[in-house]
C-alpha cells in the first residue's frame, strides 16, 4: 500500500466526500519533495525550493509559534503535520481543523507523507481546502462554540507566503464562517432550552400515539397557505373552489382562515416559542391535521391531541430530533431555514402532491403590511392599543426592528430585509426537491426505550450524546448558574424528562 493509500484509507473513513475528490483528482505541482530535518523528520518542500518548518529542529519551532490556547484551532497548511501534533500534545483537551490551499496540492503533500497518526486522531478534522466553494459550510458545521470554546487559526509562514491568494481568500473565509457560527451560536442560546423542553415532552406523547399516513387525494392540488398579504386576496378564491385544493395551513394562517370559514386539512408548526399558542385559541375543527416537528411549542401539539384531532411527529434539523429519528424513525422535514413556509412545502410534496400552489409567502412586507389581517397579531396590537400608541404603531415596530429595504410597486412601498430575502432563497430551493415520506416511518415512539439508551451512553461516556444537546449548551453557555460539565449537564437535563 502506497503512502497515499494509508493516508486515503483514513480519510474516507473521517471525511468520505473528500476522500472521493481526491480520488478523481491529479496530484499538483506546489511540492517538489521532503528533505529531512536534522531531527530526523520529514519536511515538504515548495517547487522554489523553500521548505515549510525550520531544518534544524521543526518540532521546537512549531511549539513556540503556536499561539495561546485555544478549544479550536485551524490550521493552514498542513506541512508536515508537526504543528498539529505540537498542538495536540501541549492542549490535549482542545480540538483543531485544517486545510490546504487546493484538492491538487493536498493530493501531492498525501503521496509524500504518512500523515495517518495524525489524520485518525478524534480530535482532528480534515477540512476542505479554503478555495474550495464547500469550506464555509465545513467550518460553521465543525466549529461548534458550545462544545469547542474559543477559536483560533494558526497559518504556516512558508505556506501562506507561497499561496498568498488562498490565504487572503481563506481569512475572507473564516471572517464569513464566524459571522455565521455567531448567528447560529446566538439563536441557539437563545432557544436552546425551549428547544430541549419541547422535544422531550413532544416525545413523551408521540409515545402516546400511533400516527397514520394520511389517507389524502394526491390528485387534486395542494395550496401552501401562508400568513402574508397576499393571502387577503385568495380567501374568496378558496371559498368559490374549495373541492380543487388540499390546503396545507402554516401556523399563523390558521386563525385567517377559520375565521373566514375555510376549514385546512393540514396545520404545520414548528416554532418553538410560547406565543404560538396563540394561532390555536378557539374552536379547532377535529378534521385539520396537526403536522408538528419534534421541537415545536408542545402546548400547540397536546392541544390538538386533547382536542381529538390527528396528528403526527416529524424530524427537523436539531440534532437532537435527529437522535431521536435514528432511534426510531419519524418523517424527515426540512427546518434548517428556520421558517414554517418551507417545512409546509416539504410536507405537501412528500406527501405525494405533484401540483402545488401558494398564497401569504410574501417573504416581504407587502405594501408595508406586516401580515394578512386577522392573525393572532391583530388581536394582540388591537387589544394593547391605546390613543398616543395605536396598533399601527405596533406593527411599524414589529417591520422596522431590522434594517429593510424598499421598492415601490404600484404606488406603495413594499419592504424587505436579508432575513426575509433568506427564507425565499429557502423556499424557492425546496420546490426543487422531493424526499417522500415513508408509511412505515408512521409509528409509535418508545420514549422509555430512548430514555434509558441515553443513560446508557451517557454512562459509557459516548461524546455522541453531547451532539445532540449542543443547541442546549449554547443557551447554558450564556445563560448556565452551575459549575457542570458537558456530560454531567446533559445527564441532568435526561434526568428531568425520565419519570420515576
Amino acid at each position: 500500500m502506497t503512502v497515499f493509500e494509508r493516508n486515503l484509507a483514513v480519510i474516507t473513513v473521517k471525511a468520505p466526500h473528500i476522500a472521493e475528490i481526491l480520488r478523481k483528482t491529479s496530484s499538483g505541482t506546489a511540492y517538489k519533495d521532503v528533505v529531512v530535518a536534522k531531527t530526523g523528520l520529514s519536511v515538504p518542500v515548495f517547487a522554489t525550493g523553500q521548505a515549510l518548518h525550520s531544518l534544524y529542529d521543526p518540532a521546537r519551532e512549531s511549539e513556540r509559534a503556536l499561539p495561546a490556547e485555544s478549544g479550536f484551532m485551524l490550521f493552514g497548511g498542513l506541512g508536515s503535520g508537526i504543528q498539529i501534533s505540537a498542538f495536540l500534545q501541549k492542549y490535549p483537551h482542545s480540538v483543531c481543523a485544517v486545510t490546504e490551499a487546493d484538492y491538487p496540492s493536498l493530493k501531492q503533500l498525501l503521496s509524500l507523507i504518512d500523515y495517518t497518526d495524525i489524520l485518525s486522531d478524534s480530535r482532528v478534522f480534515l477540512l476542505p481546502p479554503c478555495t474550495d466553494s464547500a469550506f464555509i459550510a465545513a467550518l460553521t458545521e465543525t466549529y461548534l462554540p458550545a462544545l469547542h470554546g474559543t477559536f483560533g487559526c494558526y497559518l504556516l509562514r512558508a505556506w501562506s507566503g507561497y499561496f498568498k491568494d488562498a490565504a487572503d481568500h481563506l481569512s475572507t473565509c473564516i471572517e464569513t464562517g464566524l459571522e455565521k457560527i455567531k448567528a447560529d451560536f446566538s439563536v441557539q442560546a437563545h432557544f436552546g432550552k425551549i428547544w430541549v423542553r419541547n422535544i422531550f415532552l413532544n416525545l413523551q406523547l408521540a409515545s402516546c400515539i400511533t400516527p397514520q399516513y394520511p389517507n389524502i387525494d394526491t390528485a387534486r392540488t395542494a395550496f401552501i397557505v401562508g400568513a402574508g398579504p397576499s393571502l387577503d386576496s385568495c380567501l374568496d378564491k378558496f371559498a368559490q373552489q374549495r373541492q380543487r385544493y388540499t390546503l396545507f395551513c402554516t401556523d399563523t394562517a390558521l386563525p385567517v382562515l377559520l375565521a373566514h370559514g375555510i376549514i385546512p386539512e393540514f396545520f404545520i408548526a414548528l416554532d418553538p416559542q410560547s406565543i404560538s399558542y396563540l394561532h390555536t385559541c378557539g374552536t379547532i375543527p377535529r378534521s385539520i391535521t396537526g403536522i408538528f416537528d419534534l421541537s415545536a411549542q408542545k402546548t400547540v401539539s397536546r392541544r390538538f391531541y386533547e382536542n381529538g384531532n390527528p396528528l403526527f411527529f416529524t424530524a427537523g434539523n436539531h440534532p437532537l430530533v435527529q437522535t431521536a429519528a435514528a432511534f426510531s424513525p419519524f418523517p424527515q422535514l426540512n427546518t434548517v431555514s428556520g421558517t414554517v413556509a418551507v417545512a409546509a412545502y416539504h410536507a405537501a410534496q412528500s406527501l405525494g402532491f405533484r401540483r402545488i400552489e401558494c398564497t401569504g409567502m410574501d417573504f416581504a412586507y407587502t405594501g408595508g403590511q406586516a401580515y394578512a389581517r386577522g392573525t393572532y397579531l391583530t388581536a394582540l396590537y388591537t387589544n394593547a392599543a391605546s390613543r398616543i400608541l395605536p396598533e399601527e404603531d405596533a406593527f411599524i415596530r414589529l417591520m422596522f426592528r431590522t434594517p429593510v429595504y424598499h421598492e415601490e410597486i404600484n404606488g406603495k412601498y413594499t419592504y424587505k430585509s436579508s432575513l426575509l430575502d433568506s427564507y425565499r432563497t429557502a423556499f424557492e430551493a425546496e420546490k426543487k426537491l422531493f424526499s417522500p415520506w415513508n408509511p412505515a416511518e408512521f409509528r409509535q415512539f418508545p420514549y422509555k426505550q430512548f430514555i434509558k439508551a441515553l443513560q446508557q451512553r451517557i454512562a459509557a461516556c459516548n461524546r455522541d450524546v453531547l451532539m445532540g444537546f449542543f443547541p442546549f449548551l449554547a443557551w447554558y453557555t450564556v445563560h448556565g448558574n452551575a459549575n457542570f460539565d458537558g456530560m454531567e449537564l446533559v445527564s441532568e437535563v435526561i434526568s428531568g424528562y425520565t419519570k420515576p
